[in-house]
């Protein structure tokens, strides 16, 4: 195995829980290890930091796989059996969830979501390109499944810098169809074209808060994907819900989907980008459901939030999520606060949430906390 040592700040870095270290950071590095290679990381005086994966082309060239004891022998089996027990333990339906969640399972660049006995993988580094047998291998072996899908055909890769692929069966028969069922609600999900990997395991926790602020509420979903937070509201006593999607066919399915849960009479559903449909609306809201996958910016996520803002009424509630990036870490709140000052409103929160269990991050390495949510009270 070759060995890469690292500047003792980097070690630092390490020790205190980054999971990557960036180009500048190697001093010097033993041999050209191939994609999929582990090496061994070492500090200047030649002590031991652990695993991980080394790639020069990638902004964080260095990737941590394994503690300092850990044997690079059976590491990737290993730590895949490690997350399916993990869910075992903290998920409420560890048959819908996600089953490995990048550097919070110790994989770099590895995520995997289960629909019952369906997986989806997606790789992120070109390590974990040239691990897919063996992963494939440990995923049927440690979970059983039925059929492993790879989607490697995100906007996520090409931002990386990786190549992109059409949806393709690693093993079995992948459905394009599947069914989620969460929190007492069920959806039917395309895993095969569907945005990101079938379904927002990740915003669970927001949905489970719905049943605080819905009953009685006219509810306005802008962006609502495959309906996932809109059909929590209703289920929890919504009155009225006007819901969006820039997909036509996903529009088609959150509708379905919440016919599905006992919403029709309650639901409208149909094709609209967000930004337009807030700004063309002239009514208000009691609950607004603000998801913004679509902000690329701090700036565009301000105006998405003031948009909101004016179609929630005086005393209204809005929920908000934010990704990072493209906010910065720790800037969530402050945007938020600065939408409501220029709308002159005054922002009164509830909550502030984030990602569920079946999503682990490092402890005292925030950059991998990537979704903020927040509920406010609209004064």
């Amino acid at each position: 195995m070759f060995n890469t040592y690292l500047s003792r700040e980097a070690a630092r870095r390490l020790k205190h829980g980054a999971p990557w270290v960036r180009r500048e950071d190697i001093v010097s590095m033993e041999g050209t290890p191939s994609a999929g290679e582990a090496v061994q990381l070492r500090d200047e005086d030649g002590h031991v930091l652990g695993l991980a994966d080394v790639d020069l082309e990638s902004a964080y060239a260095v990737r941590r796989l394994g503690l300092p004891d850990e044997s690079a022998e059976g590491l990737i089996p290993r730590h895949v059996r490690h997350a399916f027990e993990r869910r075992a333990r903290m998920v409420d339906d560890p048959r819908f969830c996600r089953a490995i969640n990048d550097d919070g399972d110790a994989l770099p660049g590895l995520i995997v979501d289960r629909y019952d006995t369906h997986l989806v993988v997606q790789t992120l580094t070109r390590a974990m390109d040239a691990r897919l047998q063996e992963i494939t291998r440990a995923l049927i072996e440690v979970s059983g499944a039925e059929s492993v899908l790879l989607r490697n055909d995100t906007a996520r890769r090409r931002q990386l810098g990786l190549p992109v692929q059409r949806p393709h069966a690693l093993y079995g028969n992948p459905p394009r169809w599947s069914r989620v069922l969460e929190l007492g609600a069920r959806f039917t999900v395309d895993l095969t074209y569907g945005p990101g990997v079938g379904y927002p395991y990740d915003q669970r926790e927001l949905r489970r808060f719905l049943a605080r602020l819905a009953q009685g509420a006219r509810v306005l979903d802008p962006s609502c994907h495959v309906g996932g937070l809109f059909v929590h509201a209703g289920r929890h006593g919504a009155r009225a819900i006007l819901a969006f999607d820039s997909d036509a066919d996903t529009a088609d399915l959150a509708r379905e989907n919440g016919e599905a849960n006992g919403l029709l009479g309650r639901l409208q559903v149909e094709p609209g980008d967000s930004l337009a449909v807030l700004r063309g609306l002239h009514d208000t809201f009691d609950l607004v459901l603000l998801d913004t996958p679509e902000a690329s910016s701090p700036e565009t996520f301000v105006e998405q939030v003031r948009l909101g803002l004016r179609v929630t009424r005086h005393g209204g509630t809005l929920l908000i999520i934010g990704y990072h990036p493209p906010l910065p870490i720790g800037g969530f709140d402050e945007l938020v606060a600065e939408a409501c000052e220029q709308e002159g409103r005054t922002g009164f929160r509830f909550a502030r949430l984030g990602l569920p269990p079946d999503h682990p991050t490092l402890v005292g390495f925030p950059g991998t906390d990537y979704l903020s949510g927040i509920v406010i009270e609209a004064s």
